[in-house]
């Protein structure tokens, strides 16, 4: 089985995609509503896609993705990432 995590502060859309993963495709969904629960989450768990909101409170998007990247006990260092947002940040 496949693990997925999915996060977003908007706890509407963790459960709506959540759902529709576990669903349809019968994977393992671990969920976040904010980047800093997010990147506790993958210093303990291999993930095998994730699946991330960009603006949240604690840690941004960006950040949990640079810190998901480049921190030495991160076991996702090269686990795709999907970014999902329904905001625009032109410095992003």
């Amino acid at each position: 089985m496949h693990n997925i995590l999915v996060i977003d502060d908007e706890p509407d859309i963790v459960e709506t995609v959540s759902e529709l993963i576990e669903t349809k495709f019968s994977c393992g969904v671990d969920k976040a509503t904010n980047g800093l629960d997010a990147f506790l989450l993958v210093m303990k768990k291999q993930y095998d896609i994730i699946l991330t909101d960009h603006k949240m409170p604690f840690m941004t998007g960006a950040a949990f993705i640079i810190a998901t990247r480049t921190k030495a006990e991160s076991q996702n260092k090269g686990t795709p990432i999907i970014m999902l947002s329904g905001f625009i940040d032109e410095d992003l």
